[in-house]
Parts: C-alpha cells; sequence; structure tokens
C-alpha cells in the first residue's frame, strides 16, 4: 500500500494553491494523509477529487471552519498497521521560559522536544506522522517510525516536500519527494 503524505500546505497564506508536482507524486496512491495547517477546507477536497481517499488532523494554523471538521490527533489502521496521526503544534502550547529552561538542562533542541512530544501521544502505534515543524524528518525511535514529511508550502531555507509511506506486511518504510 502506498499513502502520500502532507503538511504545512497554508493555502491561501503561504501559496495559492497546491504545487503543480503534486499531481505526478500523488498519481495512483490508495489514500492521502493531511499533518494540518490545510488553512482552508476545500484543499482537502481539492485532494480528495483530484486523487483519492484523504484523511486529516488540524494544525494551529486551519480556519475555525477547518478545525471543526477535523480531529487534532488520531490513529488509523491500514492492515495491520496502525498509524497516529497530529500535525505537532500542541508541544508549542503553553511553552513559555520554563519549557526552554527544561529543553536547556536536557540539552535538547525545540525540535527533539517536538519528537518526544508526538511519540508521547501515541501507544501501540507503528508509525506516528506528523507536521509542524516544516522540516522532513524520518527516524525510527523505539520500534516506530517517526515520519514528517516537511512542508508543502515554500520556506525560508527549505525545498518544499512531501513524503511517500510504502506499508507492507511486515515493514512500513518512508520517504521524502522534493517538491
Amino acid at each position: 500500500m502506498k499513502i502520500g503524505v502532507i503538511a504545512d500546505t497554508h493555502i491561501p497564506d503561504l501559496m495559492p494553491s497546491l504545487p503543480p508536482r503534486i499531481e505526478e507524486v500523488f498519481q495512483g496512491l490508495d489514500i492521502i494523509l493531511h499533518l494540518g495547517d490545510v488553512c482552508q477546507l476545500g484543499i482537502l477536497h481539492q485532494l480528495e477529487n483530484g486523487f483519492t481517499i484523504t484523511m486529516a488532523v488540524a494544525g494551529e494554523r486551519d480556519t475555525w471552519e477547518t478545525k471543526s471538521y477535523l480531529e487534532e490527533k488520531k490513529i488509523v489502521r491500514f492492515g495491520n498497521r496502525r498509524i497516529g496521526m497530529i500535525h505537532g503544534h500542541q508541544h508549542d502550547e503553553g511553552a513559555g521560559r520554563w519549557a526552554r529552561i527544561r529543553r536547556m538542562l536536557r540539552r535538547e533542541s525545540p525540535r527533539e522536544g517536538l519528537y518526544r512530544h508526538v511519540r508521547d501521544q501515541f501507544e501501540g502505534v507503528d508509525c506516528i506522522v506528523f507536521g509542524h515543524s516544516h522540516h522532513p524528518y524520518i527516524k525510527v525511535r523505539n520500534g516506530v517510525l517517526l515520519f514528517n514529511p516537511g512542508a508543502a508550502a515554500p520556506t525560508p531555507g527549505m525545498k518544499p516536500s512531501v513524503g511517500i509511506l510504502d506499508i507492507g506486511e511486515t515493514t512500513i518504510s518512508g520517504r521524502i519527494v522534493y517538491l
């Protein structure tokens, strides 16, 4: 099974529409997972109408209408694989001086704190897909694949990107596709 993973489209805030290369990359996929900061609900309809079934979670930059339609996190199942979906912005909520002091004491970067946060949100999953940082990330930690496709929207110093998850009977892997 091939799953498209997209996050941080920020339409129309950072770009007017989906990048043209999305059509090539997402053609023939079984499903698409959008990890928040969709911004406008119409983008989910566009993905679903243009490609395949699309599931999503809400991000902090989504409109009120979009947030009322989506959950903040969810677990989806494909065959015998369980995948946790979350945007990840909850990590920043309430982050103030004490959070920065705790990170400094642990010698932990803000992104490392995000990775720990998303891991702590789910139990019994094979993979956690998340967005928010705009930085692509693929790493197995404690037997769980952590996968951030990066941002589909242009971000200073980063190339726009999406991801593809390949789910087999006994394996799950991800790859980043730069747009």
